[in-house]
């Protein structure tokens, strides 16, 4: 299924709101693709594209985007879900001439599906036990997403022709997102909800729409027409929302940093906050390019901007002492 299909996002490239770079990239390499295609005398394909980038910031809308202009099928996968050469086989012989294969995450591909993955690209062809050729494959574009390019093989990041580097956006870009998003949804907004809603989104759609959504569920338990700014501090409070769009266990991670005697190693930290090392992992990255933590060879330790904005947090939750 598409992802127009359950997403009121844009449909078009022009449409797109940040990611100013990627988009001019796309630009020319659709008005490129269109010109190669006039007179040809078979199908041709966009080239094979990789998008690197934070979590949240549009690489699966942009890439839905790019399957509309083409006016072609649009497949997407998880790829750490291509566990055996035989998903990966499953998945191509969906594929139509020109179809948009979106593979989100890539670089958690199995090592057994990046050999079958590569061997498809190198070939566009199917191969069963080794070199026993089971089917052409039509011509088909790639759109890997990454958060770990360094993850990907260097014979796969080969074949990509054209790479965008996806970036976190403006609390300026963002209120026009948000604003946009409200728009199609049919939702009204005021100015002061928009910009406490950008504030609080670092920079990342996914979460600044999170929160919209959230305000809104607020504005329609009282009836009210508008997400306002009172809908906004509301779910705030409810969800331990702060200023800057920390959550409860973000807060707990850098509390934990404040009352320890020095450097805190990543096993401490997992231990003491009762989480997965992986999702440590993701809260901490976002709080070191926030400033609030820094990051050693001896542990993690809180910084001056950290401790300031946890001094002016009304309400702190107090972690064990390391």
């Amino acid at each position: 299924m598409s992802f127009q299909d359950n997403n009121p996002g844009p449909s078009v490239i022009d449409a797109v709101i940040g990611q100013k770079r990627a988009v001019q990239q796309l630009k020319i390499a659709l008005d490129a693709h269109f010109n190669d295609r006039c007179g040809a005398t078979e199908e041709v394909a966009f080239p094979h594209t990789l998008m690197l980038g934070p979590p949240g910031v549009g690489k699966t809308l942009l890439a839905s985007i790019v399957a509309a202009e083409l006016g072609s099928q649009f497949h997407e996968e998880l790829a750490q879900n291509l566990l055996t050469p035989g998903h990966v086989h499953g998945v191509m012989m969906m594929l139509e001439p020109g179809s948009v294969l979106f593979l989100d995450e890539i670089h958690s591909a199995p090592p057994a599906a990046f050999v079958t993955l590569l061997k498809c690209l190198e070939e566009r062809k199917l191969f069963l036990g080794g070199d026993r050729k089971i089917m052409d494959l039509p011509p088909f574009t790639l759109i890997g997403a990454t958060t770990d390019a360094w993850a990907l093989s260097g014979p796969l990041q080969q074949r990509f022709k054209l790479i965008l580097q996806m970036e976190h956006y403006s609390t300026e870009e963002l209120t026009a997102l948000v604003r946009q998003r409200a728009k199609r949804m049919g939702w009204s907004i005021t100015d002061e909800a928009l910009n406490g809603i950008a504030l609080r989104g670092r920079g990342t759609p996914r979460l600044a729409i999170r929160l919209m959504e959230a305000a809104h569920r607020h504005a329609r338990a009282e009836a009210a027409t508008a997400i306002t700014d009172q809908h906004l501090l509301q779910m705030c409070e409810v969800e331990g929302i702060d200023q800057i769009g920390l959550d409860p266990l973000e807060r707990r991670y850098l509390h934990l940093l404040k009352h320890a005697q020095g450097p805190v190693r990543m096993n401490v930290i997992a231990s003491q906050l009762a989480v997965p090392r992986k999702t440590i992992e993701m809260i901490e990255n976002e709080l070191i390019r926030l400033g609030l933590a820094t990051k050693t060879e001896a542990g993690r330790t809180l910084t001056a901007a950290g401790a300031k904005h946890l001094s002016e947090t009304v309400k702190e939750e107090q972690p064990k002492t390391v």
